[in-house]
């Protein structure tokens, strides 16, 4: 009995916890500005034939906004599908000095004629016509300056996607803006997928190069623009801008998220970290509450399946926020928790002990 009482009293701690970890929303503006800003949007890209018609055709075809692709090495026919849809293309010349995305990036950036630079990844899709200058009004509103990031929302359509949806999830509650200690976080970090910031601050910071040797560059871009104290600022994606991650299967799954992840989360301060522990470790102990439970009687068990139930309906709501993942996902949260925790642990040997990562048939040295 006595354990029983300590796991609801635990997973309803734990509850409170989770509201804390993701107390705060920023979401894009749903104004559209009208005036002439031009922006380039520039994507860098390695092998992403399949990727690129779905984000072309998601960018408005408009004077105003130029688009450039970077093929960076791409053993598939990625610049003819650049060029076909209408965009700029160039080729990243070969610098094994440079780890993962930012040498495009940096060279992406010396052919952008427009003051605006709009980094994409290639497996992104922006959700109407209207989602760019959306999110380049919300540049206006922190006025013109620093950097603007924007995790997307994750669009899945297998099964085995919803593997993603701790991560997911943490990705955006790791950056510490989100929980209700982000008042203790003077320096923001900054999410990779989108990127905006204009020519003259990226160049004053020195934008990507600042991440040559990084895996992660939102990270060394965002201490950059500190350094110059101009302002950095995060944003989810949800209504503006969308991707499907690993479409490829859940080996890429696996491979994607083991990539960086126990090397970002070495960026969420400790007091969000303790809010995120307490958070996933009622998933544990909301299934132990029906075990214990077992041993009570019928009474006993149905007060610990509606706890249970209650932990999985917050975790779905929280996981919801970040993509499309369904609610059989969220009653299943123990397996999610369990991959997650796997990965993790990958993640953590692969970056500590073996000290080197593999991405789109590369092998990175850290």
């Amino acid at each position: 009995m006595i354990s029983y009482i300590i796991a609801i009293v635990f997973t309803l701690a734990s509850m409170l916890s989770g509201k804390c970890m993701y107390m705060y929303r920023a979401t894009i503006t749903s104004k559209i500005k009208e005036n002439k800003t031009v922006v380039s949007v520039i994507v860098p890209a390695r092998n992403e034939a399949a990727n690129l018609p779905k984000l072309l055709n998601s960018i408005p075809k408009n004077e105003r906004i130029e688009v450039i692709v970077m093929d960076d090495d791409s053993t598939d026919n990625t610049q003819a599908i650049a060029v076909h849809y209408g965009a700029k293309a160039y080729t990243v010349n070969n610098d094994k000095a440079w780890k993962g995305k930012s040498h495009a990036c940096w060279e992406g950036s010396r052919y952008a004629t427009n003051d605006l630079l709009m980094f994409v990844d290639a497996d992104i899709q922006f959700t109407s016509e209207t989602s760019i200058w959306r999110i380049v009004n919300q540049y206006h509103l922190q006025g013109d300056k620093g950097l603007l990031s924007i995790q997307p929302f994750h669009k899945i359509k297998q099964i085995y996607e919803n593997g993603s949806a701790i991560f997911n999830l943490m990705t955006i509650v790791g950056m510490n803006k989100f929980s209700i200690t982000e008042t203790l976080n003077n320096k923001q970090s900054a999410f990779g997928p989108l990127i905006l910031t204009n020519k003259q601050d990226y160049k004053l910071t020195r934008g990507h190069l600042n991440a040559k040797d990084k895996v992660i560059e939102g990270f060394a871009l965002s201490n950059a623009y500190h350094d110059f104290n101009l302002p950095v600022d995060l944003f989810e994606g949800q209504g503006a801008v969308n991707f499907r991650m690993y479409p490829q299967g859940f080996v890429t799954l696996l491979e994607g998220w083991s990539k960086h992840f126990a090397l970002g989360s070495k960026a969420t301060q400790k007091s969000t970290l303790a809010l995120v522990f307490l958070w996933l470790f009622g998933s544990i102990i909301s299934t132990l509450t029906i075990l214990f439970a077992t041993k009570l009687g019928f009474i006993y068990i149905m007060l610990a399946i509606i706890i249970y139930l209650m932990y999985a309906w917050q975790f779905h709501i929280f996981i919801r926020r970040t993509g499309n993942f369904n609610f059989i996902a969220s009653i299943c949260h123990p397996l999610l928790l369990v991959c997650f925790v796997g990965i993790f642990f990958k993640s953590w040997l692969d970056i500590n002990i073996f000290k080197r990562i593999h991405w789109k048939g590369r092998k990175i040295d850290l």
